[in-house]
C-alpha cells in the first residue's frame, strides 16, 4: 500500500466515521475534537498527556482543544490533587452518555451512504475488513 493511498483511506473512514456518529449538523466538530472528546468519554479523569498519547495529537492541539470545550461547558478540568501540575479531564455528564451512545452506532448505513458503486456483497466484505483491521491495530496498541 502506498502512502498516498493510505492517506485517502484515512480521509474516508474519518468521513464515515463522522456520519456513523451523527457528527454532521450544527453541532459537528472537527476530527480531532471528535477524538479528545470521544478519549474523555471513555477514560473520565484522564490527564492531557494521557489523551495525546492515546489519541496520537500533539499536546499543544490537544490542550488547546480541552480549554475551548471547557469554555463551551462540555468539559470540566480540575487539578489533579497528587500532582498540581496536571489537569485532569472530564466531560459533562450528559455529553459523555451521548457521545457514549453515538461510538455505538453501527457503521453499516454510513459504510453503504460512501460506497453506493458496490454491491451488498462487497460492502459487506468491506465492513468485515474493516473490523479485522481495527482489531489488529488494537491488538498492536495494547502490545
Amino acid at each position: 500500500m502506498r502512502a498516498a493511498d493510505l492517506h485517502r483511506l484515512a480521509r474516508t473512514l474519518r468521513e464515515i466515521a463522522l456520519n456513523a456518529t451523527e457528527n454532521t449538523g450544527d453541532d459537528r466538530v472537527n476530527a480531532g475534537e471528535l477524538a479528545v472528546m470521544e478519549d474523555v468519554a471513555k477514560h473520565p479523569g484522564a490527564t492531557i498527556g494521557e489523551i495525546t498519547h492515546r489519541t496520537g495529537l500533539a499536546q499543544s492541539l490537544v490542550s488547546r482543544i480541552t480549554r475551548a470545550v471547557a469554555d463551551a461547558g462540555a468539559l470540566v478540568l480540575t487539578t489533579d490533587p497528587t500532582d498540581r501540575r496536571k489537569v485532569r479531564v472530564e466531560l459533562d455528564a450528559a455529553v459523555r452518555r451521548a457521545i457514549l451512545e453515538r461510538a455505538d452506532n453501527p457503521a453499516t448505513s454510513a459504510i453503504e451512504a460512501a460506497t453506493p458503486g458496490l454491491s451488498s456483497a462487497e460492502r459487506n466484505e468491506l465492513e468485515l475488513h474493516l473490523s479485522r483491521a481495527a482489531e489488529l491495530l488494537r491488538r498492536a496498541d495494547a502490545g
